[in-house]
Formats: C-alpha cells, sequence, structure tokens
C-alpha cells in the first residue's frame, strides 16, 4: 500500500459549476411522467492524486456535466437536440480535460456507453445515489491506481466516472454494475448504482494495466490473438493487485471448449465480436477472449513462476504460446 497520498484540489479554467435550475419535466415516453422537478448539480471536481515524488492520478468525475446535459434535454423530445447537448456539456468538457492534461481524448469519447439517452429521469436518479457514492467510490479507484502503479509506475494517469448508461440496463446485472475501457493515457469507469465494490477495485486494476501496455512501444492491437493476450496479461495483473476478488468474465470452461475457443483465433472467420460477445451458433462463450487470454497467461506462468510482473507484461505473443497446450490448433501467423 502507499503510505502518503496527498490529494491535492484542482481549480480548473473549465471548472465545474454549481447552480440550482427549476425544470417543467415534459416527456411524451411511458416511463417519464410529466412533473415539476427541482434539480442542483453536485459539489463534485477533478482531483489530483499525488502518488510519489514523480507519478501522479487526475480523476475527472463526470456527475456535473452528465446533470448538465439533462437539465438541458429534460423539456425537449427532439433527438438531434438531445445529441448536441450531451456533445455540448459532455464529450466537449472531456476533450477540454484533454488539452488541460495534455491527452488525446479523441477516440475516448466515441465509447459506445458515451451517449445521449431517452431515459433521462432514471439517468437523474443514477447520478443522485452516485453523486452520495462518489468518496468511496474515489477511494476504491485511488487505492487500486496507488497498488498498482507501485508494481509497473506510470508517470501520469487519468480516470473518468461517468455513470452507466441505462440503454444498456440489461448489461449491468452480468457485469455486477462496472463496465470499463481505456484509452491510452486515460480509462473510463461505467458504473450502476448498485456496483460491486471488489470489481470496481478489479476493473480499475485491469484497465489500469492497459495504459502500461498501451504506452509500450511494441504495442499493437490488430488481430483477434492480440485481443486474447492483452486480455489475459489485464486480468493476471489485476488477480495479483486484488485479492479473493472474481470478475464476472471468469468463467470456469471445459477443456474440450478451451481448444475449439482456441482453434478460432485468428480464422478469419470468427470476429471479434465473437470472441467479445460471443456467438452460440458458432459455440462461442461470452468473454472468449478473456477465457483464453486468462489461460494462456495461466500456462505460461505455471511454467514460469519466477518471472516478476514487468517481465511477462511485456513478452510477446509468439513467447507466451510456444508450448501453450493449444498452440497447434491456433491459426498463427508467421
Amino acid at each position: 500500500m502507499i503510505i502518503e497520498m496527498e490529494v491535492i484540489q484542482l481549480k480548473k479554467l473549465f471548472g465545474i459549476l454549481c447552480c440550482s435550475s427549476v425544470l417543467l419535466l415534459a416527456s411524451c415516453s411511458n416511463d417519464e411522467k410529466t412533473s415539476e422537478s427541482k434539480t442542483s448539480e453536485p459539489d463534485v471536481s477533478i482531483e489530483t492524486i499525488k502518488i510519489n515524488e514523480e507519478n501522479e492520478l487526475t480523476i475527472v468525475p463526470l456527475y456535473t456535466q452528465y446533470q448538465q446535459y439533462l437539465n438541458a434535454s429534460l423539456e425537449t423530445t427532439d433527438a438531434e437536440e438531445n445529441k448536441q447537448n450531451f456533445k455540448k456539456y459532455v464529450l466537449d468538457y472531456i476533450g477540454e480535460v484533454g488539452e488541460e492534461e495534455k491527452i488525446d481524448t479523441s477516440i475516448l469519447k466515441t465509447d459506445f456507453s458515451l451517449k445521449p439517452t431517452p431515459h433521462k429521469q432514471q439517468l437523474l436518479k443514477q447520478l443522485d445515489t452516485l453523486i452520495n457514492q462518489h468518496d468511496e467510490i474515489k477511494e476504491i479507484i485511488a487505492s487500486t491506481y496507488a497498488d498498482s502503479n507501485q508494481i509497473l509506475p506510470k508517470e501520469k494517469g487519468t480516470v473518468f466516472i461517468a455513470p452507466y448508461n441505462p440503454e444498456f440496463f440489461y448489461d449491468s446485472e452480468p457485469l455486477k454494475g462496472v463496465a470499463g475501457a481505456a484509452y491510452k493515457d486515460a480509462f473510463i469507469l461505467f458504473l450502476d448504482t448498485d456496483f460491486d465494490k471488489g470489481v470496481l477495485a478489479y476493473t480499475t486494476a485491469h484497465e489500469y494495466h492497459h495504459l502500461i501496455v498501451q504506452n509500450h512501444p511494441g504495442f499493437r492491437l490488430k488481430t483477434i490473438l492480440d485481443s486474447v493476450i492483452i486480455e489475459g496479461k489485464a486480468d493476471t495483473f489485476a488477480d495479483q493487485i486484488v485479492k479473493d476478488v472474481t470478475p464476472p468474465w471468469n468463467v470456469e470452461i471445459d477443456e474440450a471448449t478451451m481448444e475449439h475457443i482456441a482453434s478460432r483465433v485468428n480464422d478469419y472467420e470468427t470476429t471479434y465480436t465473437d470472441f467479445a460477445v460471443g456467438n452460440y451458433q458458432k459455440d462461442m462463450p461470452r468473454w472468449s477472449n478473456y477465457i483464453l487470454g486468462r489461460d494462456v497467461l495461466h500456462d505460461y506462468l505455471t511454467a514460469h513462476p519466477e518471472l516478476s510482473i514487468p517481465e511477462w507484461t511485456f513478452k510477446e505473443d509468439h513467447e507466451l504460446l510456444e508450448k501453450y497446450k493449444y498452440r497447434d490448433v491456433m491459426e498463427l501467423e508467421n
């Protein structure tokens, strides 16, 4: 654990606005009844956490930006206006943070979860709960990030926190209320109100490892095999940082299914979506890239227990697969 962690409030030029406004809520949808509501924007702001003398983490909660978007959109039923409000208050703000922190957020802003929703009242309720939970959320992220940083140092990192998009409510329970995505110098966490604390810590460590790998000169993510190895490494790292937590995607698979998954790597008939989401017509379970990646790393590290985390983190794919038990059924590039 980090012995000393100093939290410094940053006063951003484009900082958080706190205000109240009375809105007449109107909607034609069945799940949004017309009512009068008073909403106030939360007093949360960007914070930079000093990990040690050299490394730091910037945490960017997006609660205020989402609430500003909703305050501007609750009275409209126009989809294009809703979209433009989301861009103005959420996406453009992410871009401003990127400029301030000197990181490229252009790809992050295209994340499929970062979009407006017709379920505005539901999102408002989520925000209220997440705001009340923010101190605990921040502590889990900061503590896990610091533990990860001790093993694989990174000078500067940025973590965005957003509410789980109600459009994808069907996936919240399987993922235990936590989703994440990494983009080189930053990652974003999407949280539902009933998020699992252990899975939040695990996902933070997992995404942190992605940041480390993506900043390595030899990084590439062009094939399904690349995805398999990257996810396997991230999970193996998270297993060692966050103890006694099993992520939702870590499921038991019999040997025949594992061999079948391996045989589908780079066969040009099985897509990344088949591996990540699953395709039962092809007998591909969901999270196949995670499942196979964990197995590859487990097999390799069982044979090489002396390797440190930094040593195996930057091992090339061919080294990890050299004696893998299902290597012969994989479609590997020469």
